[in-house]
Formats: C-alpha cells, structure tokens, sequence
C-alpha cells in the first residue's frame, strides 16, 4: 500500500481541525491544531496503533456503489418511485441546513469533536451548505423535506450530502431523491451512483442496497484532541 498522506488545517470557531486522510498511521505534525481527525483504511493494526497514539476510534465508512446497468430497479420503477416532486434548486438553503443539523446529529463529518459537539457541527455544516451549487430538493405539498446534493467523480455520480428530515421518513422522501439521482446519473452518462456513508447508518445502508449497491472500501475515522501536544 502506498505511503501517501494529505493533512488540512480548518478552522471552526475556537476549534482547528488538522484533517488527515492517509494509507497508515504516520507522524504527522499537528502545529496550530486544537484536534485531528484521521481517516485511515480499515485494518485492525491500524487501530490498535491509533489507540495507543490516543486516538478515539469514532466511525467505520464504507463506500456505496450502484451500478446503473445492473440496478436492481428498472428504469420505468424509479419513476414509479419518485412519488413527490422534486425540483433542482440554489434555493431553500436555510430549509437545507435546518434539516441537515437536525439529521447529523453524531455523523463524523461533521461532529469532528471526540463528543459530538452540535455547536461545532453547525459551524461545520455552514460550510458544507454554503458550498453547494444547485440541490435536488424533495418537496411535501411545498414544503422542503428532504435535498440531495451530487458531484461529478470520474466516471460515477457521488452523493454528496443528503438528508430527509424525520417527520418526512415514511412519506417515501428518501427513496423518491435516491430513485431521482439515479435517473440523473443515468441521464448524464455516467456509469454508477456513488455515496461513502458510516456503517452505523443502517437506514441509509437499506436505501442504496435496496438500489443493489455494492460495499466496498471500508474507512476508519479517529479522532484526538492535539491541543497540548501542538
């Protein structure tokens, strides 16, 4: 495996985040840094390496992959499935973030604190919804219930960031965005539907394998407070 590693510093608040994503445990430099977060591949001498650097393991990511010409669902019952409508937007960005911070409640992208902090999330969050472009929004009876966000990579479509908010779940919101990104990938040209999404999730696990997506590339996500070792 190759020894490649990326380091970041981002700054939430009093919070600086060094954000490393890397192929093993190394020695990274954490100047001016409050925390880190390090993502590495799942191996079990990885994280019994990153314990005993003093690292909180905090969450498993697997990588979501639907392929689009062996999708589980036929393209006449996609339309089928998207049972609301759905419009793609820049608007409704507050609507966005209202279910965004109400639907992250301890995902690690967002919660980048040993314990989850919903103030540091929301300045996190900020910055994720500020950066979108256009969102495919799900509306009930006008009212946003649930958005989608897609970007290109390579030759797939990545979810991005999708939320649903909760008195939303049983009205079919969720399948009806999903159903919608593969209509869209496919319209596009492109070969699969990408997402990368925490294992703790299991109702978004159902959502993509009910599309039959492959699992792939677990990822491990290890968080520290660095403060007094800056």
């Amino acid at each position: 495996m190759p020894l490649w590693s990326s380091i970041m510093i981002k700054a939430y608040g009093s919070v600086r985040l060094a954000d490393i994503e890397a192929a093993r445990p190394g020695e990274w430099d954490f100047s001016g840094a409050t925390h880190a977060r390090v993502q590495l591949p799942s191996e079990p001498d990885h994280e019994l390496e990153m314990q005993r650097r003093g690292f909180v393991f905090a969450d498993r990511t697997l990588k979501a992959s639907i392929s689009l010409g062996r999708c589980k669902v036929e393209k006449v019952e996609l339309e089928k499935l998207i049972r609301l409508p759905i419009v793609e937007t820049p608007a409704y960005r507050e609507d966005i973030f209202r279910i965004a911070c109400s639907s992250f409640t301890a995902d690690r992208r967002f919660h980048i604190l040993p314990a989850c902090d919903a103030d540091i999330a929301s300045l996190v969050l900020r910055e994720w919804v500020d950066a979108l472009g256009s969102v495919l929004v799900c509306l009930f009876r006008e009212t946003p219930a649930g958005f989608l966000a897609l970007r290109e990579c390579g030759d797939a479509l990545f979810v991005h960031l999708a939320a649903v908010e909760e008195k939303f779940r049983m009205s079919g919101a969720g399948m009806a965005l999903y159903a919608k990104a593969c209509k869209e990938a496919g319209a596009r040209g492109f070969r699969r539907l990408e997402g990368r999404i925490s294992s703790r999730n299991t109702a978004v696990m159902n959502m993509y394998a009910a599309f039959g997506a492959v699992f792939t590339e677990p990822c491990d996500v290890f968080l520290k407070e660095v403060g007094h070792d800056a």
